[in-house]
Formats: structure tokens, sequence, C-alpha cells
């Protein structure tokens, strides 16, 4: 992770509501770090994801606009599969980067350069574009106003 980027520690009703509806995306190496938490091996981890389709980027420059793949928690009865019934993060010291360093109170100044950052690592790793394959497509994704 960059170390640039302060990890938020929000965890107020509007946050906790995201992971309701579209938990953050990870980031190359999160999957790895999770498992590893979780004490679980590779294809066990693998099962608490799945492939979102992403975000949608656009270069400001030429107005080109694509769809950036990420990785996502899955969904399980409209909750974050990690979200404990008292609305909790089970994984919060290693939570994935869209939860860890975002929030919903920030601005887009704020949210911008830590997108940029992340859509260019998932963008620019092959390891998490394969893993990102292989994995079920999600079936709850839901894009958001600005996202």
């Amino acid at each position: 992770m960059p170390t640039s980027f302060t990890r938020t520690t929000c965890a107020c009703r509007a946050c906790v509501q995201c992971c309701k509806e579209q938990p953050g995306p990870l980031a190359p190496g999160d999957l790895d770090r999770i498992g590893a938490f979780l004490q679980l091996t590779v294809p066990d981890v693998r099962e608490k994801f799945w492939a979102s389709p992403g975000a949608l980027v656009q270069n400001r420059a030429t107005g080109r606009t694509w769809m950036i793949g990420t990785i996502t928690p899955q969904l399980v009865n409209h909750r974050c599969v990690f979200l404990t019934a008292d609305d909790r993060c089970a994984i919060h010291p290693v939570a994935p980067f869209g939860c860890a360093y975002a929030d919903t109170h920030m601005t887009e100044a704020e949210w911008q350069p830590r997108a940029q950052w992340l859509y260019h690592a998932v963008a620019n790793d092959a390891t998490y574009q394969a893993v990102r394959r292989a994995l079920p497509a999600a079936t709850s994704w839901r894009p958001r106003n600005g996202a």
C-alpha cells in the first residue's frame, strides 16, 4: 500500500451501509493478507470473493472510458461476507483497500488520488486480473453515482 494514504477508521451507519451494498475493492496483495489473517488456504479464502465489473474510469484528456474489473468480498444476505451480526468488520486489521482507505465522508479531492492509485495497480497487476478471471461473477453488484 502506498504510505502516503491514511487509513480510515469510520464505522458510522453510512460507512457500514457500504458493507451492505457494495464492499470495497481489493488492491493487489489484499487477498493474500486476508487469507493469512484468517488462516485460510488460497482456495478457501477465494471462496469469499467474486469478480466485480469494477469501476468506470475516464481519461479526462481523451474522454475515453473503460471498465477496470476488481475483486470484492461477496455479499451474503445483503451483507459483506465479513460483516458481523453487530455490524463490525471481522477482518478490519487487513480490510480491502477500498474499505480501509475510503469512507463515505471523503471529498472527491481526497478520494481521487486513492482511486487513481488503486485502479492503476489493479489494471497493471497480471496476477490480480488472473485471480479475478477465476472467481465467480458478482451477482449483486450495484454501481454508484460518482464511483
